[in-house]
C-alpha cells in the first residue's frame, strides 16, 4: 500500500514541483513541510520570523500525519533543514514545544540552500500506531 497525502493545511505543490506533502504506507508515514505559497512560489507571507515559519511547518506536518491517523507523537525521526546556522535557536525554541520533554524524535539538522525563499524545511517519519 502506498497513498499520497494531500491536505489543505500544507503547501499546495502543483505539477511543476515533483514532491508530495506526505506518503502513507502500511506501517509508516513520510511527511514534508515548508511554508511555501504555491501562488507566489515563495515563502508564505505569514512566515515573517523563523519561529512563525517553524510553527507553520510543524502544523503542516501535523495535518499530514493526522490524515494518516498519526500525531506528532508518532514521529520517530526528523530532518530539519535551515538556510542559515543563525536560525537554529529560534527554530529550536518552537520545535521543542511540539513534543513532551524527553520524548523527542531522533533528529538531524542540516544547513543548506532551500528554494523559494524558505528558511526552514522539516521532514518526518512516523510509525503508525499498533505497527512496528
Amino acid at each position: 500500500m502506498r497513498r499520497v497525502i494531500r491536505v489543505e493545511q500544507g503547501p499546495q505543490y502543483d505539477d511543476s514541483y515533483p514532491l508530495s506533502q506526505g506518503i502513507e504506507t502500511e506501517n509508516f508515514v513520510f511527511a514534508n513541510g515548508m511554508a511555501f505559497d504555491n501562488e507566489t512560489r515563495t515563502r508564505m507571507a505569514e512566515a515573517e520570523s523563523i519561529a512563525d515559519e517553524t510553527r507553520i511547518v510543524l502544523e503542516s506536518l501535523s495535518a499530514v500525519l493526522a490524515d494518516a491517523g498519526c500525531t506528532i507523537e508518532d514521529v520517530v525521526k526528523t530532518t530539519v533543514y535551515l538556510s542559515e546556522r543563525e536560525y537554529y535557536d529560534e527554530m529550536n525554541s518552537v520545535y521543542t514545544q511540539y513534543w513532551k520533554p524527553g520524548e523527542f524524535p531522533t533528529r538531524a539538522t542540516v544547513y543548506v540552500g532551500i528554494g523559494s525563499q524558505c528558511r526552514v524545511e522539516i521532514d518526518a517519519i512516523a510509525v503508525k500506531r499498533g505497527r512496528s
